[in-house]
């Protein structure tokens, strides 16, 4: 269930990205980068090797959070479900 949750996640992410919201270069290349970190985290974790909750991946997230909260509330908001999503899956 937190997988499929965290793949919504990330679709409402890409989707808002490619809506054309007026968004910088360098936000944008965060906010691809941070997807990209995910789907690897995704693809390497099982069960027995998952890397600990809080660990730097959480931490840019939540720094990318903080980024966008006034900014770009739609994406601190995808964001913030994205985190969540993580640490229930202890990434």
């Amino acid at each position: 269930m937190p997988r499929r949750e965290l793949k919504e996640a990330l679709g409402a992410l890409r989707q808002e990205l490619e809506s054309g919201e007026q968004i910088g270069p360098d936000d944008r290349e965060a906010l691809v980068r941070a997807m990209q970190e995910i789907h690897e985290a995704l693809d390497q974790t099982g069960p027995r090797d998952a890397p600990p909750a809080g660990g730097p991946l959480s931490r840019r997230i939540s720094a990318l959070i903080e980024n966008f909260e006034t900014s770009h509330p739609k994406f601190a908001e995808i964001l913030s479900s994205v985190s969540e999503s993580l640490a229930n899956l202890g990434i």
